[in-house]
């Protein structure tokens, strides 16, 4: 019976510790892809409100450059609404100034999927002044 009563209490500390470890690092990997995920998100949406606005071709050409970053990054750690999402907006030209796609294709709706909707018409107000 000593013996038990000497080997439980070391047993819960072990089985503790090594719970622990193993639940802080799966909650440290997830806010490890939520933070690649939205930095993703943030320069996609910034490279694409700098293409809107360019006033000259270097600035345009750059600007499609970081959304090509982005746009890898993306498909790397995007959810899969955001991937099906920038596939249509991809679809109908990437081009913002277009009605159509403003209104059925922005990627950036879903990319507020988790933080509560918000209508494109809004959004595109918001990010493009149009």
């Amino acid at each position: 019976m000593n013996a038990w009563t000497a080997v439980l209490p070391l047993l819960g500390v072990v089985i503790g510790a090594t719970m622990q470890y193993w639940l802080s690092r799966s909650a440290e990997s997830r806010k490890q892809l939520q933070l690649l995920q939205s930095q993703a998100y943030v320069d996609y949406l910034r490279a694409v409100t700098k293409s809107a606005h360019a006033d000259s071709q270097d600035v345009a050409r750059l600007a499609l450059a970081e959304a090509s970053d982005a746009k890898a990054r993306l498909a790397v750690y995007g959810t899969s609404e955001v991937i099906a999402a920038l596939a249509r907006f991809e679809e109908t030209g990437a081009v913002i100034d277009n009605p159509r796609t403003r209104a059925h294709s922005l990627p950036w709706c879903a990319m507020r999927h988790k933080h509560g909707a918000a209508k494109a018409d809004d959004l595109s107000l918001v990010l493009f002044g149009k």
